[in-house]
């Protein structure tokens, strides 16, 4: 149970404050005529409560308990509802008529109240904490979108980014890859990085942690979440809230808080939405099927000067036939359909205040917009909560079956950029098997729609994980209270990549070793433990809130894969029927221990002035032997300056306050044993002595954690009651010691071992503004909009990012810029510079193309002008990070009805138009439908002034140049959500006890200052979605 002294003091000051307003003090006065008075006890100790707030329903005074727990109020003549709240104890209401004496006693509250901040750890009064912190409350993470958690989350703290990933779109298997604060780190730097089109439901290095009702997950369990079960979000930012987490949380800390069961209360919910969700293809502008001919005959693909195809005559007829036939296919659309999605979840709860009790069962069916690609989730789980005396034992168990499917071996670009003339069925409607093969074609014969729909080609996925939650309280004295939280989670995920031996892609080599199959699977075991001893003291004015724990958390993950090859038909796809594998089945184990002792300290003083002090101890298995322990810190000051006296009854200013801190955080950033020797059974060879082992990697004993220090620095102002709230923050981040690769020698018998090199620094500044526009009886409305601007910079360059700057130029080193047709040679790789972004965007400095001869001119750094591309003379060119992101909205009510509208935007940042490189100025026309500025401003002849190529160069490479950079500004209309909650006197009857309907629409138009293709493996969707909340 949480020591109620904890917010004795807190609840004093703002009841206090209330009563000021009102012209009412405190009293013990005695039971008498025109007045109710009484006793107000906790529930479970017997123990009086102190500054418990009573007042009546819709009158404007009230009255305290004192430190008897004895309260004595004006009872008016007709009597009222009777109101009791204290921070931390659940609200009571009681009906009163002739009642002069009315004893109440409070339950303990199971879920956080808006002014405190949870952390993991425990809760800490938001006015008396130094911590940035944002919290998002269920309601509005369900207005800004009812499906995705994530998506949401981002509309109410402008820091919090879902980084764009104009591959990926709306893949429902492909999590966001997620920053706060902007990139610390440089792991899983390689060549590919520009091409990911999927991101790992794991994470990435720069991903904050999740904690879930105190406990880490990792974003897959986020990213599968029922949004209706939760109570609210907390996203720790800064030092002095994260240092809690020490070693992993120098990317922030985003804590969820589910709904628990409520005393007293059978509850019985039911919540559902039906989701109907669109393509959305409105960044494409290709051509029709006779746009397509056209260009290419004003292109010279059918003129006998430029023989690209032979005969001439016969390839442009036979395409023109096709069209005059009436064939003008719409590929875009082709593998694609509109999905409809559903989430069903019942919570049945209740019991008394000394056994409570809950039981959920929830399904999630993600259908996404290509064929044959979702996500299904079932989940169920019971939740008990027993108190006896000074002891509550808390135990939550949950299981959770997902399973999903992806297109196999086609993304969206095998059907959006197919020429529109060729036909796709044959004279009976049937799909063709191969596509037409005009003269000169070059493109692939397969048909991707045959596949799709007559082959058993898969792709498809499956967890299950079982999680059990033990909490056990105890409070040893009012003041002081041990806890312990243990959590076991064991998940087990399966993975079939299948491809039907049948498939055109095969040809007609060896049939019998056509099919191929590749088949992983994992398992994890994760023990994770917490003991608390926290105390909790208010004396007058004095506050203070201390915090002892230990923390353990084992992990062991195992994983196993196989390739086969060769399979006799496409139904038979047991591993067991393979005419072979393909390698020797890989098994790879990994273990990991992390043990933390932790000492929290929060101090403040008649609520006006506090501080806060963090210490944290963390030891790491994953680490050298030398290094494997580590201090990490935070401290942290602050003042209300609205709670001095003089300013309490101030009918203008109600919020203004200080506050900043200072610390240290650190991440781990590496693969596991990457820090140690490891050494591999040589099983290719037996040996009578049995295999043979070797060396394969040399580790670093004095490996040691990333490091942030990081200040932070903010205030908040709110004028009348806070109808204009303002919140605002700056800080200042470092990281040193970045875990990178360190090139050995080649005597050594390795290239690399890992090394702590290279600092990086993040500063920025963070507003957030809400308005309360208008409110009566009938209207409310409330505008809110934030702000946040990140500077990255790398300060020093390690050795792996001079290596891997090397690595890009050798990859140029083939690269003819004349002769060179390999479309590879036109993406923008990343380069580290001092001084520059970890975001920046490396290439050549264009001057343009030369009106004399049409051939692309550039500034080489040395200030030589030039017409030589080299990968040497790359400049910094331009910067993915925006100059400012953030969203605005607007809330209106009116009676029972609410209209909630929020927008995001970003502006400021570069980024480099693929489209133009790919589908207008190095357009394979033969191959390829392309974007209908192929033709213009196009190079003819000396004098020309263009920004474009000759088209008759179009083969050959544009390799990265500023050409092609463009501001990125963006405004995105992301949420629309209608709803109307029932009025209680309408649903008694039927035994309901709440109902509300919501209509809401997502991401429904997105603008840009680029004009280029979005979705490109994945298309982006609108969604539009029907929400019943049902309670009995």
């Amino acid at each position: 149970m949480m020591s109620k002294f904890k917010f004795l003091a807190l609840s004093v000051i703002l009841t206090l404050g209330f009563c000021a307003i009102c012209g009412v003090e405190a009293s013990a006065q005695g039971t008498k005529e025109g007045y109710v008075a009484g006793i107000v006890r906790d529930r479970v100790t017997d123990e009086p409560l102190i500054g418990v707030a009573i007042y009546f329903e819709g009158l404007s005074y009230g009255s305290l308990t004192n430190e008897d727990g004895y309260y004595s109020i004006k009872r008016p003549s007709s009597g009222g509802t009777l109101i009791f709240s204290l921070i931390g104890y659940e609200t009571v209401k009681v009906k009163i008529n002739n009642h002069a004496k009315m004893d109440v006693t409070l339950v303990e509250a199971t879920e956080s109240l808006d002014d405190v901040i949870v952390t993991g750890f425990a809760p800490i009064r938001k006015d008396g904490f130094s911590g940035n912190t944002t919290k998002i409350k269920k309601d509005e993470i369900l207005k800004a979108n009812p499906t995705n958690m994530i998506s949401a989350i981002q509309t109410f703290d402008p820091s919090f980014r879902i980084q764009q990933n104009i591959a990926a779109g709306a893949n429902p298997n492909a999590a966001p890859e997620i920053s706060l604060r902007g990139q610390t780190s440089i792991s899983g730097t390689s060549l590919e990085t520009q091409d990911i089109s999927k991101q790992s439901l794991s994470g990435t290095s720069n991903m904050p942690i999740f904690i879930l009702d105190g406990f880490e997950v990792d974003v897959e369990k986020i990213y599968d979440l029922d949004p209706t079960r939760i109570h609210s979000i907390n996203i720790l930012k800064d030092a002095a809230a994260t240092a809690l987490y020490g070693s992993r949380a120098a990317n922030g800390v985003i804590v969820v808080e589910l709904r628990a069961p409520e005393a007293g209360k059978l509850r019985l919910q039911y919540n559902t939405t039906l989701t109907f969700e669109a393509p959305d293809l409105s960044s494409y502008n290709l051509m029709t099927a006779s746009e397509k001919l056209e260009a290419e005959r004003l292109a010279g693909l059918y003129d006998s000067s430029t023989p690209s195809i032979s005969p001439y005559t016969n390839g442009y007829y036979e395409r023109l036939n096709n069209i005059i036939g009436g064939v003008d296919t719409y590929w875009l659309s082709l593998g694609l359909r509109n999905a409809f999605s559903q989430r069903h979840s019942i919570y049945v709860d209740g019991g008394e205040n000394n056994v409570r009790w809950g039981v959920e069962l929830n399904y999630n069916g993600n259908n996404g917009v290509m064929q044959k690609s979702d996500r299904n989730v079932t989940g169920a789980g019971f939740y008990i909560d027993y108190r006896i005396g000074k002891f509550q034992v808390k135990n939550k168990a949950t299981f959770t079956f997902g399973n999903s499917n992806d297109v196999p071996f086609n993304t969206f670009s095998d059907y959006s950029h197919r020429n529109p003339y060729l036909r796709i069925y044959d004279e009976e409607g049937n799909y063709l098997r191969q596509l037409e093969s005009f003269a000169g074609y070059s493109g692939t014969l397969v048909n991707p729609l045959y596949e799709i729909h007559n082959y058993n080609s898969y792709d498809k996925s499956k967890y299950y994980e079982i999680v059990d939650n033990l909490l056990v309280n105890w409070n040893i004295t009012k003041d002081l209270r041990l806890r312990l939280q243990m959590s076991a989670t064991i998940k087990r995920e399966n993975s079939e990549l299948y491809k039907d031996p049948a498939s055109a892609s095969y040809g007609t080599g060896n049939l019998a070793m056509n099919g191929d199959k590749s088949v992983s699977s994992g398992d994890s075991n994760v023990i994770d433990g917490t003991l608390q001893l926290m105390y909790n003291k208010s004396i007058k004015k004095h506050y203070m809130n201390l915090n002892l724990s230990s923390n353990l958390r084992s992990s062991q993950y195992t994983t196993e894969y196989a390739d086969y090859r060769g399979f006799p038909g496409g139904d038979l796809t047991s591993s067991n029927y393979a005419a072979e594998i393909i390698n020797k089945p890989s098994r790879n184990d990994q273990r990991s221990r992390l043990l933390g002792f932790l000492l929290t300290g929060n101090y403040a003083w008649d609520n006006i002035y506090f501080a806060d002090l963090t210490g944290r101890l963390d030891g790491s298995s994953e680490f050298g032997s030398n290094r494997r322990w580590s201090m990490f810190w935070a401290t942290g000051a602050g003042i209300n300056i609205h709670n001095y006296e003089v300013l309490k009854n101030n009918p203008v200013l109600s919020t203004l306050k200080f506050r900043g801190s200072y610390g240290l955080t650190g991440k781990t950033n590496f693969s596991q044993y990457s820090a140690r020797n490891l050494y591999q059974l040589e099983t290719g060879n037996w040996f009578p002595t049995g295999y043979g082992v070797y060396l394969s990697q040399m580790g670093n004993k004095d490996l040691k954690w990333e490091r942030t220090y990081q200040l932070d620095l903010g205030f908040e102002f709110g004028l009348w009651r806070d109808r204009i709230f303002l919140k605002a923050s700056v800080y200042n981040a470092k990281t040193v010691d970045l875990i990178t690769d360190f090139a050995l020698p080649s005597s050594t018998g390795f290239t690399s071992h890992k090394e702590n090199m290279g600092v990086v620094r993040n500063l920025g500044a963070e507003l957030d503004l809400r308005v309360r526009v208008y409110q009566d009886k009938d209207w409310m409305v409330q505008a809110f909009g934030n702000f946040a601007r990140n500077k990255n910079t790398v300060i020093e360059i390690s050795e792996a990012m001079q290596a891997y700057n090397k690595k890009v130029e050798e990859l140029f080193k083939n690269y003819n810029p004349t002769t060179s047709t390999n479309s590879e040679y036109s993406k923008p790789y990343l380069k580290y510079y001092e001084g520059a972004s970890m975001t920046a965007i490396a290439g050549m400095n264009s001057l343009g193309i030369s009106p004399s001869n049409g051939k692309e001119i550039y500034l080489k750094p040395n200030g030589e002008v030039t017409d030589v591309w080299s990968a040497e003379d790359w400049v910094v060119i331009g910067d993915t990070a925006p100059k400012g992101q953030g969203s605005f909205g607007i809330t209106t009510t009116f009676r029972e009805w609410s209209l909630f509208t929020s927008f995001l935007y970003h502006f400021g940042g570069d980024a480099y138009n693929s489209t133009l490189v790919n589908y207008v100025e190095n357009v394979d026309l033969s191959r390829d439908n392309v974007d209908r500025r192929v033709l213009m401003d196009r190079w003819q002849k000396p004098g020309d002034v263009t920004t474009m190529k000759d088209i008759r160069d179009r083969n050959i490479t544009t390799g990265s140049t500023s050409r092609f950079i463009q501001k990125d500004n963006t405004l995105q209309f992301s949420s629309i959500t209608l709803s109307y909650d029932f009025k209680p006197e309408l649903l008694r009857k039927a035994h309901i006890t709440m109902c509300k309907l919501s209509l809401s629409a997502n991401d429904i138009f997105y603008l840009s200052s680029i004009r280029r293709e979005r979705g490109l493996a994945y298309p982006y969707s609108r969604s539009f979605s029907f929400t019943l909340n049902l309670g009995f």
